[in-house]
């Protein structure tokens, strides 16, 4: 009692007016700051008004003043939290009677604001998040397998755990027919031939379906089928977009090198650091190089760039909408996560402080994307890197003696001084000279701090000054930004420490170690769910590039934080990933619907059938050029314009006059030349990827537009046509001729009442419409 009374006659010699802030700083403070500042923060403050500092809470927002100091209950403030249901706060939940009553308190006590006091957003301050947590490997589900349905893989006890709990049950597995029908159009974007199908339902060996599995891993069609997801991703695209949408003539290697990589199943971590850094990391690999086209990948701005003086505010939006681009396929790509929304203020949802923003744009302050030397070559690339080192090192070496002489004559200097100058001239001419004398370079359209500049367009010769700016606006700067990462991920140090932090190669060099570190979560998380996405037709996060709150949570953590742990443990292999995957009993499933599971579940969200799926665009054409025997299937090399070009200044994209007929439309679909302001009139109606914006899901969409595009575009009657003449090739019998032609595009031969309807349509309407039908049923567009 003593202690007790002791204390109260403490508090009682406290001031009035430190009681009152002390009331405040303790009780109402945190309340704005968990509760408030989200909406009512200091930049772009909802309705006008910030509770961030005293005066802008006291001055009220656009409806007036909100504080009534000494009286609460003509507060406006008091109404908004204290309402049935109260109007604020927006987000969350609402405030609970002891906070609202602590407000009451403090505006009956005079609202006082310690002076000064500036408070900050706290929401996420000892919160969690699903996908901010450190990975650990759950424990695989104990559950009995029901009749018919095998646990052939730990995946199948998480997916079977989940549909227990919900009262679902699996379904049997799909025919041998249309399982390799779904698994090679998965893995090639292709269809089977008939061969392929027959020997696959014949062979009743324990390891067929295994074998099958890894005989289509295997294949270069793998890499060029999962490198144009992986090209939507990043929106790969090969002319700049914005006003004046120029080729990018030398574009085409960085999607040979995803391409090539995927197929080589190289690690992950080592396909993401090259990405960011290949040319710093691994300055040798011509394909490292090739690779950080990546950072370049997206649109640019040739007017902002090009045109515009230096020292313009448009310039140097220009330059920060570049960065921001930049940042925006790393983050999004590699994290899943939306640090773009942080350029203007804090991150309303995420704990992503505008700071961390400014933070990884200082990481790409010295690099441009422009066509770049390096060799295909990899001995005349070591001898290009080696000798552009020594010419880096050299550049170092007169900056610094021509800043020790400013103000020095010549002919003042002593003999050791000017035989050192002497020395670097010399020798600075002699690597001129020998990389003059290497044989013409390649050109790969990539991060790049070294080209040839063009009018208002230079390297930066450094890094950028990059600045914290109030509101996104370059003209409002705030403090100097160093290079760094995010600080959400507290046991990963965001704050990048460098020998040498002028270097802009080993900023990049620190973030790619610092997304591929084992203790990164998001890394892993991200890209395993990607996969699930592309083989079930929604990830166990449909939200695949945003894992924060206004994303999706997980229909089965524990199996994504498995996948995550078993393909770290397994060396990050894709190919690992992916037979995992298809061999389990749960991408087996027959895709035939149920009523029980539509009632309970018709999303098919926990998996108790397998997603139907329609072709894309890029498969929908393969296939019809497959089927049709045109099907180039040559590798690489530059992109195939299917388009008339003419006049680079204002660049004109024409499909109409191209001639459908000309070897490059037989080409895959990952091989076309992309533009982005013309997209493909063909390829767009059957919801290709847009170009200019990162592109993690697709849309798809049925719409009468399709249907009349896939019976008369220019590309699909010539196709028809090819079609009909492989098969008159084959056989001059029309029953045979129809037979065939459903072999080839379907898979299985026609049932009787099929093939007498197509017979007498060809003999009414010629073989070529006959096969045009074909090619528009349902069957050959879906894959069940």
């Amino acid at each position: 009692m003593r202690i007790v009374l002791f204390a109260s006659a403490m508090w009682l010699c406290v001031p009035p007016a430190a009681r009152a802030d002390n009331w405040f700083r303790d009780q109402v403070a945190p309340i704005f700051e968990r509760h408030c500042l989200a909406c009512h923060g200091a930049d772009e403050p909802k309705g006008g008004l910030s509770l961030a500092e005293g005066r802008g809470a006291l001055a009220g927002g656009d409806s007036g003043q909100v504080i009534a100091p000494g009286d609460p209950e003509a507060s406006l403030l008091v109404d908004y939290v204290s309402g049935d249901p109260p109007l604020m706060p927006k987000e969350g939940s609402p405030l609970d009677e002891r906070q609202v009553a602590a407000i009451r308190q403090w505006i009956g006590q005079g609202a006082r604001w310690p002076a000064d006091l500036k408070l900050v957003d706290k929401r996420f301050e000892g919160q969690s998040w699903w996908s901010l947590e450190p990975l650990k490997r759950p424990q695989t589900p104990a559950v009995t397998a029901p009749a018919g349905w095998p646990i052939r893989t730990p995946i199948d006890a998480f997916v079977l755990a989940e549909l227990n709990r919900r009262q679902l049950a699996p379904s049997p597995e799909a025919d041998r027919r249309t399982i390799i029908r779904r698994l090679t159009y998965n893995l090639h974007g292709l269809p089977p031939t008939a061969e392929e199908i027959e020997a696959f339902e014949s062979d009743r060996a324990p390891e067929a379906y295994e074998r099958l599995v890894d005989r289509l891993l295997a294949s270069p069609r793998y890499g060029e089928r999962w490198a144009r997801h992986w090209l939507d991703l990043v929106h790969f695209g090969e002319t700049h977009g914005y006003d004046k949408d120029k080729t990018r003539e030398n574009a085409w290697p960085y999607r040979d090198y995803v391409v090539q990589s995927l197929n080589e199943d190289k690690p992950y971590s080592l396909f993401v650091s090259e990405q960011l850094a290949g040319d710093v990391l691994y300055p040798h690999d011509p394909a490292a190089v090739a690779a950080t086209g990546l950072i370049a990948a997206g649109p640019w701005d040739f007017v902002g760039h090009v045109e515009l003086r230096e020292g313009t505010t448009d310039k140097d939006i220009a330059r920060s909408n570049d960065r921001d681009d930049m940042l925006m396929t790393t983050a999004s790509t590699f994290l899943s996560v939306t640090a773009h929304c942080a350029r203007c203020h804090d991150h309303k949802f995420d704990p992503i402080p505008q700071a961390d923003y400014y933070r990884l744009q200082a990481v790409f302050a010295g690099v441009d994307r422009a066509d770049r030397p390096y060799h295909r070559d990899p001995e005349l690339q070591r001898q290009r890197a080696t000798l552009t080192l020594q010419r880096q090192l050299l550049a170092a070496r007169q900056q610094a003696l021509d800043e020790k002489l400013a103000g020095f004559e010549m002919a003042l200097l002593d003999d050791a001084t000017r035989r050192e100058l002497e020395e670097v001239w010399r020798e600075t001419a002699e690597v001129e000279d020998q990389l003059a004398s290497l044989p013409p370079a390649d050109l790969v359209y990539a991060a790049a701090t070294e080209f040839a500049p063009q009018a208002n367009f230079a390297p930066a010769g450094g890094c950028r000054p990059i600045y914290l700016l109030h509101r996104g606006n370059v003209a409002s700067r705030g403090d100097l930004m160093a290079p760094g990462a995010l600080s959400c991920l507290p046991w990963l140090e965001h704050h990048f420490q460098l020998e040498r932090p002028e270097d802009e190669g080993r900023r990049r060099a620190a973030l790619a170690r610092w997304i591929t570190d084992p203790a990164n979560p998001l890394t892993r998380r991200s890209i395993v769910n990607r996969v699930w996405q592309y083989h079930f037709g929604r990830g166990l996060v449909d939200t695949p590039s945003d894992f924060g709150r206004m994303g999706s949570q997980p229909t089965h953590p524990e199996l994504l934080d498995w996948l995550a742990t078993e393909f770290l443990a397994g060396g990050e292999s894709l190919k690992r990933l992916h037979r995992l995957i298809l061999t389990s009993s749960a991408y087996r499933q027959s895709s035939a619907g149920r009523a029980d599971g539509q009632r309970i579940d018709a999303g098919n969200r926990y998996l108790w059938r397998m997603n139907r799926a329609r072709l894309d665009a890029e498969s929908v054409r393969d296939a019809a050029l497959f089927v049709a025997g045109k099907l180039d299937q040559t590798m690489g090399g530059p992109s195939a314009r299917q388009f008339v070009f003419k006049d680079d200044h204002s660049p004109v994209y024409d499909y109409e006059r191209f001639d459908v007929e000309q070897p490059g439309s037989f080409r895959r679909g990952v091989y076309r030349f992309i533009v982005r302001s013309v997209p493909d009139p063909f390829m767009d109606c059957l919801d290709s990827a847009d170009p200019s914006i990162l592109t993690p899901q697709r849309n798809t969409t049925l719409t009468a537009l399709q249907a009349l595009t896939m019976l008369n575009n220019p590309f699909m009657l010539s196709q028809s046509r090819h079609f009909a003449r492989r098969l008159e090739g084959i056989s001059a019998d029309s029953v045979e001729q129809v037979r065939q032609g459903w072999l080839l595009a379907l898979g299985r031969p026609p049932r009787s009442g099929e093939s007498e309807a197509f017979v007498a349509y060809a003999k009414r309407h010629g073989l070529a419409n006959a096969c045009r039908l074909i090619l528009n049923s349902n069957e050959f567009l879906f894959v069940d």
